[in-house]
């Protein structure tokens, strides 16, 4: 049965003579634009009553599973949810280094948004993703939201290497001024764990908006993505970053001579790194011939794997030759693809996957000629 609107509110000191149809929820109104506005305008109380609005509850649900890999079981998921107004929807994602799968949930109801949502993320056990573009903001929440999440998957091991990390970084910022601490960034994996750790520490105790102090001691024919990666990381973290010369000996001189307030230096160097075998504490002064610098080294005692989990857990961005089969960056002249990322596609052509799906730590820095 169809029904015929009247306007009862005034447009322009006047009220239309035109009514508009309505049939059951569908409401035809006029094609010309201005009579269009001006039905919304009149009508708006009996287009929208507030006694047939629905409330709607939404959940967004990322995966880094393909969606064929769950598409039987999200049907059978769907189908079991149909009759109580339950919309989930499955986007495949190409593009993005975190999630390969958007899962949206539509519910009329909390309770029925509830168990849906728990039995999708039951179904992807081991495989969901807390997927956020921006890590660089609200640090501080979502880090305690991270350390929880390892908690209770049990990774008890890695949560104290996220402490001691965070305590480390935590004693510095609390020791010393900012314009004595200096960060040396240089776009790769390690140094981005860093500045995310001293981003979080200067945003609990300063605020989000305060700059960091960095600095990138420069390689010969350096990567433009490494380049471009540091650009936007400096943009994204507030960190100012002054370049340098290498080796790391004349460079640290360099950035002495520019800023003598510097003392404590924090560095990504690792135990398997080839210079942090040396070092036997996280934090150290520099040796009677080197530039005088506390090095301060917060992840000393972490594997590549834990440099990965952390990245990947808080959704970090990372400079994309990762994605591209390079475990470990250098020059250009001595770095290529990891060749145990090498698979040959049906195709016959060679692809590389991504850094993180390394199995053997060990093997980090087999795409190096110079290490």
């Amino acid at each position: 049965m169809s029904q015929l609107l009247w306007g009862t509110q005034k447009f322009d000191g006047a009220i239309s003579t035109f009514p508009v149809v309505r049939v059951a929820n569908v409401v035809a109104l006029p094609g010309v634009p201005k009579f269009c506005e001006r039905a919304f305008d009149e009508l708006q109380d009996q287009l929208f009553p507030v006694e047939e609005r629905l409330s709607m509850y939404f959940d967004t649900i990322y995966t880094d599973l393909d969606e064929f890999d769950f598409s039987r079981k999200l049907t059978d998921l769907a189908t079991k949810f149909e009759e109580k107004n339950v919309q989930i929807g499955s986007y495949p994602e190409l593009k993005n280094k975190f999630f390969k799968t958007k899962l949206t949930i539509e519910s009329e109801s909390p309770e029925s948004m509830e168990a849906v949502s728990t039995a999708l993320r039951e179904l992807l056990a081991g495989h969901i993703v807390y997927y956020d573009s921006y890590a660089w903001t609200d640090t501080v929440a979502k880090w305690a939201a991270f350390k929880k999440r390892e908690k209770t998957e049990n990774h008890l091991d890695f949560v104290k290497k996220l402490e001691e990390a965070e305590r480390i970084v935590e004693e510095i910022v609390e020791k010393y001024p900012l314009e004595q601490i200096g960060l040396s960034f240089n776009g790769g994996k390690d140094c981005t764990v860093l500045l995310h750790l001293l981003r979080l520490k200067v945003d609990e105790k300063y605020g989000p908006s305060t700059p960091i102090q960095g600095f990138h001691i420069m390689v010969e024919d350096q990567f433009p993505e490494a380049t471009q990666f540091i650009i936007d990381a400096a943009k994204f973290y507030n960190i100012q970053v002054l370049e340098f010369p290498g080796p790391l000996k004349v460079g640290l001189a360099g950035l002495l001579k520019q800023r003598p307030s510097i003392i404590p230096v924090l560095m990504g160097s690792r135990a398997t790194d080839p210079n942090g075998k040396y070092m036997k504490t996280p934090v150290e002064w520099t040796d009677s011939d080197w530039p005088r610098v506390l090095r301060v080294c917060p992840i000393l005692n972490w594997t590549y794997s834990d440099v990965w989990h952390m990245l990947r857990g808080l959704c970090v961005p990372y400079c994309k030759l990762y994605d591209q089969g390079y475990t470990s960056l250098g020059g250009r002249d001595n770095t290529v693809r990891h060749p145990a990322l090498r698979v040959v596609l049906s195709d016959g052509k060679e692809h590389f996957l991504p850094a993180y799906k390394l199995h053997d730590d060990a093997e980090e820095r087999h795409n190096r000629s110079n290490l």
